[in-house]
């Protein structure tokens, strides 16, 4: 299981909750070289790649660089770990 090394607290990688626990667009770095953002869905979001709007960082089922390791409910708030174009 993937976890934080970057000293950040609380974090859950597969946790989902309906009130935000850290700042939309925060980045954590994990284990296995992985890079980590805090997002909320704007609609249901299926376990699998999905796309990170850049400015509001909500997130979406479409196909895209980032992949959601448990599916989102709509007004979810969690982690999707980056998988292509990554800069850590």
């Amino acid at each position: 299981m993937t976890h934080a090394i970057d000293g950040t607290v609380g974090v859950e990688f597969t946790k989902r909750t309906t009130a935000a626990e850290f700042a939309l667009g925060h980045t954590v770095r994990g284990s296995a070289n992985t890079l980590w953002i805090y997002v909320q869905a704007s609609e249901a979001v299926a376990t699998g790649t999905c796309t990170v709007n850049s400015s509001t960082f909500l997130l979406t089922d479409a196909a895209g660089n980032h992949t959601a390791e448990t599916a989102f409910a709509s007004g979810e708030y969690g982690w999707v770990r980056q998988t292509t174009g990554m800069t850590v």
